[in-house]
């Protein structure tokens, strides 16, 4: 055989495990990465003394629970929520703010009277 075709055949080889190599490992990350997006969609029990973790579905669950327990509080409901409260506030606070604003007028009213009692002679 000729010198040539042993060094093509080599460089042939080696040409194609460094590609059998480099698609292996793009294939094991690739996997790995699938593996780990799996544990996290599924969840995992509890092992080596690792706390449990829960799956998508399981925190989509307590999302969903959350979101209930939101809807109820701004739901109008009669004056057991957090919304009744805030309008009852609201309304309180507005009628302070009409109450002050006659006592200003009252005291200005007064205050008027009274340098008009003291500016006569």
């Amino acid at each position: 055989m000729d010198p040539a075709w042993i060094t093509a055949i080599v460089a042939l080889a080696v040409a194609v495990t460094g590609c059998i190599a480099w698609a292996g490992r793009w294939s094991w990350r690739l996997l790995r990465g699938t593996a780990r997006f799996l544990d996290d969609y599924f969840g995992e029990p509890e092992h080596n003394g690792l706390c449990a973790r829960p799956g998508v579905m399981a925190r989509l669950g307590s999302v969903e629970d959350l979101l209930a327990k939101v809807v109820a509080e701004t739901t109008p409901n009669g004056g057991g929520n957090l919304r009744d409260v805030v309008r009852r506030i609201a309304a309180d606070v507005a009628d302070i703010k009409n109450e002050q604003m006659n006592m200003r007028a009252r005291m200005e009213l007064f205050e008027t009277q009274r340098a008009g009692r003291e500016g006569k002679p």
